[in-house]
């Protein structure tokens, strides 16, 4: 008795080492042998307990292949389709190989495999450069010394994107942009007046994008138009004169002396690399400021501005240069084709 129960249990440890070293891989590759071999039968049957768990990427793939060629030389098309329709939906941007058989290859062709859109988000470094289109000042403006320097702002920006045809996209989107930049005057000999300036801006960039290759890089190009809105416009002063050792200080909000839309042409140009399910882009951008943002019947209008600051407004317009990186998501919704 005891020699039975021990051999029962010895079989029993020698059935589960076998089971254990028979993993998925195994698996597929017995299937893959029986396909060799004409034996279809039980093929799906070797597979389907490793389908949901248990194969690599790689080794998942390969098993959907073998189990669309199996059902299509078993003349049972219909389930050749379920399992491609739900390959791609696991793989939906599997792109095709020289070695991937021929059965599969013509299955892939009557589905539709392109994204039906794309998604964008981007995270950017700007500098808004200022540019004087109208000088003013509380003396001769001709002989006032004064000078912008673009500081670093961020932005962010969230695309929707559409093949046009071929090679080229189209873009809809919505901005959001925190510009800074420094100003710096000296209205008398003896007076020197600073400010650094924070705009927020809200925009909608509309474009056409062009994907091209160069020596293997992909690239694009892009060009468009960005109707925007100023949320907000300050200024923190601050007026040192020579005979006086305290200087003034004081945050003006200048807002409602600016226009409140601008409408900008964009110009960008960048790289992009696959990045998991998606791709990551490097775009170095610019953006045209077209309208001056004083309002004319504004510029004296704030007396504090002249009187504690000595500050009149230049009329500006801006260029925007941004560097940023973007990761985009592509969206399928395979289907069969109907021809």
């Amino acid at each position: 008795m005891k020699k039975g129960l021990l051999f029962i249990s010895i079989f029993i440890l020698y059935l589960s080492g076998v089971y254990a070293q028979n993993t998925c891989g195994d698996q597929l590759k017995i299937a893959q042998r029986r396909f060799d071999d004409g034996l279809l039968e039980d093929i799906p049957q070797l597979l389907a307990g490793c389908m949901k768990n248990g194969f690599t990427d790689e080794e998942k793939t390969n098993a959907y292949k073998l189990l669309i060629q199996t059902y299509l030389y078993n003349e049972q098309p219909e389930k050749a389709d379920e399992v491609m329709l739900a390959f791609l939906k696991e793989f939906p941007n599997y792109v095709i190989a020289q070695n991937d058989p021929k059965e599969f290859i013509n299955l892939h062709k009557t589905y539709r495999t392109e994204p039906i859109f794309k998604i964008e988000v981007r995270l950017s470094g700007l500098l808004n450069m200022a540019r004087i289109v109208e000088p003013n000042s509380t003396g001769n403006s001709s002989t006032v010394k004064t000078n912008y320097k673009p500081l670093v702002g961020v932005g962010t920006e969230l695309n929707y994107i559409n093949r046009l045809s071929n090679d080229f996209d189209y873009s809809i989107g919505i901005s959001f942009a925190f510009a800074r930049y420094s100003y710096t005057s000296v209205p008398l000999a003896f007076t020197k007046v600073t400010g650094t300036y924070t705009d927020m801006y809200f925009g909608l960039p509309l474009s056409l994008r062009y994907n091209f290759k160069y020596k293997r890089v992909n690239l694009f190009a892009k060009a468009g138009i960005e109707p925007v809105y100023l949320i907000s416009s300050k200024v923190q002063l601050e007026r040192k004169d020579e005979a006086i050792d305290q200087p003034y200080n004081g945050t003006v909000d200048l807002t409602n002396l600016h226009r409140r839309f601008d409408v900008r042409p964009i110009l960008a140009f960048g790289p992009t690399v696959k990045f998991g399910k998606g791709n990551l882009r490097l775009t170095v951008e610019i953006k045209f400021g077209f309208i001056g943002q004083l309002i004319d019947n504004n510029k004296y209008k704030n007396l504090q501005l002249q009187e504690k600051f000595m500050f009149v407004e230049d009329n500006l317009k801006f260029n925007q240069l941004n560097l940023s990186l973007a990761y985009i998501r592509p969206i399928y919704n395979p289907k069969k084709i109907n021809f």
